[in-house]
């Protein structure tokens, strides 16, 4: 723009604004929103490890959970007259099944089993997005899964029955993607 302006001997002096243009409003409006849109995409990268980082940590404190349930129901797990592993309360729990409601008038062996797996895998399914998980005997408790939507767990356990080490195993979705495979922990005990 011009401007006529009287400099001090009164005479008429043309002199250009020195504003913005709104060209390089426009552009620096563009940079901004580009800058703003990269920090975006960071907040949402940054939630997804929060979320990935707490389901990771419910899924190790589950883990801890069956496999302390296995060790404080030895007797389900060892014949006493034995010694040896008979299987019976510990051999495969997947499923819930249904909650025996003895805890108050006192549980046989095979009652308690029947509550942890009811509570355990309960909670596993409320906590994980599409959890799942399984306590059974497993000379191999390192091997893979067999399925990418779903988890095959009769893949993961043993069917010898003989041995004494047992497998505690949770899988879940971690990123809500049907066509990669479940995220699994794993961990190994001799109770």
């Amino acid at each position: 723009m011009v401007f006529f302006q009287r400099n001090s001997r009164g005479l008429k002096v043309y002199s250009r604004s020195m504003g913005f243009t709104l060209m390089e409003v426009l552009v620096t409006v563009v940079i901004l929103s580009i800058g703003l849109l990269g920090v975006a995409g960071l907040q949402m990268s940054s939630l997804r490890g929060n979320q990935t980082a707490m389901e990771a940590s419910l899924a190790v404190s589950l883990l801890m959970e069956g496999a302390d349930r296995v060790r404080a129901n030895r007797p389900g797990v060892r014949n006493p007259n034995t010694g040896r592993a008979t299987g019976d309360a510990y051999d495969y729990i997947s499923a819930p099944g249904t909650d025996p409601g003895c805890i108050s008038s006192g549980c046989s062996v095979a009652q308690i089993a029947q509550t942890d797996a009811f509570q355990w895998v309960s909670k596993i399914q409320q906590q994980l997005p599409s959890g799942v998980g399984v306590i059974c005997r497993d000379s191999t408790p390192s091997d893979g899964l067999g399925g990418s939507d779903t988890v095959a767990w009769n893949d993961e356990c043993d069917i010898d029955r003989t041995a004494d080490i047992f497998a505690v195993k949770v899988a879940w979705d971690h990123d809500r993607d049907s066509t990669t495979p479940f995220l699994v922990y794993r961990m190994s005990l001799v109770p």
